[in-house]
């Protein structure tokens, strides 16, 4: 969530903000693992603190496009100007510095969790 939502004054720039976290989580982990409350995020968030997930990630490019979402308001680029990064503009999916984690590691089997519905 980004920091201005809490204040209720926002505009689409929020939406860059998620973008970021999305790719900082796709790309590395949950953002605010070393949070273990909602009240401890709430502070980072607010006090323009990243999380420790951010400074983890090894690619350049994709720390400093990342970085770019995660700005405060009045410096975050708009959705228009995210499309023109470099680090989108790669015409290859190969080329993208992100290791994924595979799916079914992180989400159940949907046949598993089918039996074992009809099983009870």
């Amino acid at each position: 969530m980004a920091p201005e939502l809490y204040e209720e004054e926002y505009d689409e720039l929020v939406d860059v903000y998620s973008f970021g976290m999305c790719v900082l989580e796709i790309s590395s982990e949950y953002p605010y693992y070393e949070c273990s409350i909602p009240a401890q995020i709430y502070k980072k968030v607010t006090s323009g603190k990243l999380p420790e997930a951010f400074y983890r990630i090894t690619d350049a490019e994709a720390q400093r496009f990342i970085g770019r979402c995660l700005q405060n308001a009045t410096k975050r680029p708009s959705a228009h100007e995210l499309l023109m990064d470099p680090f989108l503009a790669r015409e290859e999916v190969d080329q993208l510095p992100i290791t994924t984690i595979p799916s079914d590691n992180l989400v159940p089997d949907r046949k598993m969790l089918e039996s074992q519905t009809s099983s009870s």
